[in-house]
């Protein structure tokens, strides 16, 4: 008697739906789930840029190590150097810093690395 009485819930309940079934599949087709996973991880279990203040990122730019100081300065802001304040955005694995310095955009991944992009030249970077 239970075992009908749920399936008739469950049927109806189906009844009043409208899922569109190509629409679902197409999302399920483009839902990558290990891209999905490496972000839950990272979000849960690696260090996040601005999580505690100011980060330090060091890049190589032509032959020589630079340093870079991103304090966070209110809402979607970055203050650098000389009063320049940056824009910060966050996209599905990074952290995209523009402005903050002339001519670079740092990408931030969690965990402490990225790349920085200067004259269109993607460069290994490492923050903490």
């Amino acid at each position: 008697m239970r075992l009908m009485l749920c399936g008739a819930m469950i049927a109806g309940l189906g009844a009043c739906s409208s899922i569109d079934l190509n629409q679902a599949h197409s999302e399920i087709e483009n839902l990558d789930l290990i891209a999905e996973t490496r972000r839950a991880f990272s979000d849960a279990y690696q260090d996040q840029p601005f999580e505690e203040g100011a980060i330090y990122v060091v890049a190589e730019e032509h032959g020589d190590l630079h340093t870079y100081s991103l304090t966070p300065c209110g809402g979607n802001h970055v203050c650098g150097p000389n009063g320049r304040i940056g824009h910060v955005q966050r996209l599905n694995d990074h952290i995209v810093v523009t402005g903050a310095y002339p001519g670079r955009t740092f990408y931030l991944s969690p965990g402490g690395d990225g790349y920085l992009n200067w004259r269109g030249v993607n460069r290994d970077l490492a923050w903490n």
